[in-house]
């Protein structure tokens, strides 16, 4: 084989993969982003969740640390709107009702956050 058809099948194949690179980069980025927020959103429930279970007194930063745990929740099953939105629903509603109750359960608040975490 001459030299040229070398170079000219070399430079084909460059040409692919940098198109292949150009078309999928994108993809590859915005799930690494939105697998960075999912992680973010998860972190900032499990920290709320666990101030609310150490606060044993219903003040008025309790409530408006639930509130912000009912928000959160809220807008983390509204940005999946994929096939894990539905489940995130619903693992939310029984943390909700889990740290709710006058005495939370936390094995029941444990499996949950740990089923949150799952969802990815």
């Amino acid at each position: 084989m001459e030299l040229g058809t070398w170079s000219d099948w070399f430079e084909g194949v460059s040409e692919i993969l940098a198109v292949v690179v150009a078309l999928f980069l994108p993809v590859v980025q915005e799930k690494k982003r939105k697998r960075a927020t999912r992680q973010r959103v998860n972190q900032n429930i499990r920290r709320l969740t666990l101030d609310l279970m150490a606060n044993p007194e219903r003040d008025i930063q309790w409530k408006s640390d639930f509130n912000s745990l009912q928000t959160l929740l809220r807008l983390y099953s509204s940005l999946l709107t994929d096939e894990l939105g539905e489940p995130i629903v619903a693992i939310g509603e029984r943390l909700l009702t889990a740290v709710e109750a006058p005495t939370p359960n936390q094995q029941v608040v444990t499996q949950q956050l740990a089923a949150l975490a799952d969802c990815r």
